[in-house]
């Protein structure tokens, strides 16, 4: 990395939803080093303590819900506010797993899901496009998930969100690319983040599920924040419209059964 300022993202005003923990953490701190400035957004802020208290300048920390075009607003006048001007690299981080079946349906988890995870990047990008134009282009990214093509036994309505969110990037990609904006999403596997700490993920044994795959650990965030900022950068600038999966090849499927010995898949090791 060079000089603060300096880097990749030099100049860019950068907007991350769910930006508290977990992915949208690193990659707020990724662009933030990457010469970014950087909106960090969420629901519960002061989950973002390391990047606010030690990267003060160059960040503005803006609570947003996703699921409101009125807060999205507020969150592009703070942006210019900020920093001169509105986003012109948007990520639409935020995100929520809701279980569900196909046989017991349940209308709340459904519209909880669609609304954050369909909805949220709809109403995000609508509001960012204008700046995006005067700026001459720029650049957004939907988190997706391999469950939106592989699906996710037991959570139908997440992974059915997450799916829509794919055809989502697709138009999005097809109708604001005459304005320099492009539009990508990225799938992740699994990665070590707050949500795969969950009860339902706990009783799981995760070493032996992941020490299976190609590549035998699970993700980190940092590696989904280094996809977020190719994506962003002018290093994919003929790249729009597309999915980049980053799962260590579990889509793939295993290459060894379960019964064999896991290898460990420790995150620091």
């Amino acid at each position: 990395m060079g000089k603060i300022g300096e880097g990749r993202l030099a100049g860019k005003v950068a907007l991350v939803t769910g930006a508290a923990q977990g992915i949208g953490a690193a990659i707020a701190q990724r662009f933030w080093e990457e010469g970014a400035s950087v909106v960090v957004t969420d629901l519960a802020l002061n989950l973002a303590a390391v990047l606010l208290h030690t990267r003060e300048d160059r960040v503005l920390p803006v609570d947003l819900d996703v699921r409101s075009a009125e807060g999205w607003q507020r969150a592009v006048a703070a942006t210019v506010q900020a920093f001169g001007r509105g986003p012109d690299v948007l990520v639409h981080n935020a995100g929520v797993m809701v279980p569900g079946t196909v046989e017991s349906p349940d209308l709340s988890a459904i519209a909880n899901a669609w609304e954050v995870n369909l909805l949220g990047p709809v109403l995000g990008t609508a509001a960012c496009v204008p700046a995006m134009k005067n700026a001459g282009g720029g650049a957004v990214v939907v988190l997706s998930s391999i469950a939106a093509t592989t699906g996710a036994a037991g959570y139908m309505p997440y992974a059915v969100s997450k799916a829509a969110s794919i055809r989502y990037v697709n138009l999005a990609a097809h109708e604001l690319g005459e304005y320099g904006i492009r539009v990508n999403a990225i799938l992740p596997g699994g990665v070590e983040t707050a949500m795969s700490s969950r009860a339902d993920f706990l009783s799981r044994d995760l070493d032996a599920l992941f020490g299976r795959m190609a590549v035998p650990r699970i993700g980190r965030p940092r590696e989904i924040a280094d996809a977020a900022l190719f994506l962003t950068s002018e290093e994919s600038s003929y790249v729009t419209g597309t999915t980049l999966v980053v799962d260590g090849g579990q889509t793939l499927g295993p290459v060894r059964s379960e019964r064999s010995t896991p290898i460990s898949t420790n995150a620091n090791g």
